[in-house]
């Protein structure tokens, strides 16, 4: 889907309105979507585009339902499609990844020490 300069205004004046009811700062809130101060101001802005996801995800975090704020889909009640991104961290370095039906599967290494072996007795 794509969105309007209608859209990025609507979330603008959204953003703008509930960051002083709910007491956030822009750094706050760039952290909760995951992404940085700069990043998250430069959507805002329009200098970068709206992604399904970031929408998704601002409305939610503002307790927002998408489809009232946002002018694009209000007008289309019957959306088929929606695109999310979904990401994740694993604990060491990955060496592999693929797709599997309906499943993303990564494969990674991660390193376990083992505690050394104590030797002598206790009496």
């Amino acid at each position: 889907m794509e969105f309007t300069v209608k859209d990025n205004e609507a979330l603008y004046q959204v953003w703008m309105s509930q960051k002083s009811k709910m007491r956030l700062t822009q750094m706050e809130f760039a952290k909760k979507l995951g992404m940085n101060q700069l990043e998250f101001s430069s959507i805002l802005r329009g200098e970068r585009p709206l992604s399904m996801a970031f929408v998704s995800r601002f409305c939610n975090l503002l307790n927002l339902e998408s489809h009232r704020v946002v002018p694009s889909l209000r007008t289309q009640p019957n959306i088929k499609e929606v695109y999310l991104e979904s990401r994740m961290t694993v604990d060491g370095e990955i060496k592999r990844a693929y797709i599997e039906g309906n499943q993303v599967v990564v494969e990674y290494l991660h390193t376990v020490f083992q505690p050394a072996e104590v030797t002598g007795s206790m009496n």
